[in-house]
């Protein structure tokens, strides 16, 4: 791989891991038309890591109070409630993420390879973000939210293991049509990643060993991962002030317009 393919890998990554355009719909319509392989799996757990540092670093107020309430919590204080009530909601929102993952990983090497299917789900992924934006209730917050919220977008992660569903797209979107205000929404949906990405990068990791193949020039993969970090981090600013100005939507024509113009090539090679 060369230095400039692992560039824009790694810029693709990172810009469309975070903006709910689906980084795997990207990758599915990428590799079709321009006919790419698809990259080895320890270049991919590459640009995996590096998002996940972004979130870490991006949240790490958020991550630094809910392990600071367990502390209090060991002390016997009674402040960190809410921050504990974080946690917790976020375990009871990675169960339905866990099952869902598991069974469609069966079928995950074969859905990448259906372009059509991935157009369609694009266009889907406009349509959850229209109606995720448009809707009215968005007052509760971290006290209001409960078991159910969580669990629902927990659910709406998992699914988003088809490519086409933007995993952000659908658990913001989700957090919103719940009445969860836009920050909050924000802020659980990339909670809610954490865990999800920390099991997705451990069976990536398993298979890349069974692979046995290790990089000969490390510095493509180092330029892959750091232009993933860079792409990532913007596109985390970016999207979180377009979610509470309430603007998600807008994203919703770029998923349209990639959507449908990728269904009207694929149909028109006759593969209908």
């Amino acid at each position: 791989m060369s230095i400039v393919q692992a560039l824009v890998l790694g810029l693709l990554q990172g810009v469309t891991e975070f903006l709910p355009v689906s980084s795997s719909g990207h990758l599915v319509i990428v590799q079709h038309y321009l006919a790419l392989e698809r990259p080895l799996v320890l270049f991919d757990v590459a640009l995996h890591t590096a998002t996940l540092v972004v979130v870490l670093i991006y949240f790490r107020g958020d991550l630094s109070s809910i392990i600071g309430s367990f502390i209090k919590l060991k002390l016997h204080h009674s402040q960190g409630i809410l921050e504990r009530k974080i946690f917790y909601l976020i375990m009871v929102g990675t169960i339905p993420t866990v099952i869902l993952g598991l069974i469609l990983r069966v079928w995950v090497n074969l859905l990448f390879t259906r372009v059509g299917l991935t157009s369609v789900m694009l266009i889907i992924t406009g349509i959850i973000l229209r109606v995720g934006e448009k809707t009215k209730r968005t007052g509760r917050g971290i006290k209001e939210m409960g078991v159910m919220d969580a669990f629902l977008i927990g659910l709406m992660q998992g699914i988003a293991i088809v490519p086409g569903i933007s995993r952000s797209g659908a658990t913001i979107s989700t957090g919103l049509l719940r009445g969860i205000n836009k920050e909050f929404s924000f802020r659980y949906s990339f909670l809610l990643s954490i865990p999800a990405i920390l099991g997705a990068l451990t069976l990536s990791l398993k298979d890349a060993l069974i692979e046995k193949i290790f990089p000969s020039h490390p510095l493509p993969w180092i330029v892959g991962a750091l232009s993933a970090f860079a792409a990532g981090y913007l596109s985390l600013v970016l999207l979180r002030k377009t979610v509470v100005k309430g603007k998600l939507s807008l994203f919703s024509y770029y998923c349209w317009i990639l959507g449908i113009g990728s269904l009207i090539l694929w149909i028109s090679r006759g593969r209908i």
